[in-house]
């Protein structure tokens, strides 16, 4: 009996081994040069949810005239939390949050998907009724 033997590169290893495998030097340019963006995306989405977290375990108020950097004099761990757990109102909106989330969902979605299956289809006045539709979305 023979034995077939295969020859790997280090690239196809790399790959099998699970490491990124950067075939040439234009894909790593490719990384570097969208790095800057990269990092003001990430600093665009971050901040403002490490902020809303910082808001929400302090009595930090926009309108209250005090600054944002003494945190340790408005920290009230998570009394907010607690406040909001007991508010029946806010059970109440959640509850409706809920029940239009689960009915509006999914109508909106068979209705773009018998939209999107007649408008497939050719049919006379299709036209008319493509831009009836999209005239909202345009005003």
């Amino acid at each position: 009996m023979s034995a077939l033997t295969a020859t790997i590169s280090e690239d196809e290893m790399g790959a099998v081994r699970g490491k990124p495998v950067l075939r040439d030097e234009g894909t790593r340019l490719g990384f570097r040069l969208t790095l800057p963006a990269q990092i003001l995306v990430l600093f665009i989405s971050a901040f403002p949810l490490l902020m809303q977290l910082y808001i929400s375990v302090t009595d930090w108020s926009p309108l209250s005239g005090l600054g944002w950097w003494n945190a340790w004099e408005m920290w009230n761990s998570f009394a907010n939390y607690t406040d909001l757990a007991a508010d029946a109102r806010f059970w109440s909106a959640l509850k409706r949050t809920a029940i239009v989330m689960i009915v509006c969902v999914p109508a909106e979605f068979l209705l773009g998907l018998a939209l999107a299956t007649l408008f497939a289809d050719d049919f006379p006045g299709k036209r008319i009724f493509y831009s009836i539709l999209l005239m909202p979305m345009m005003v």
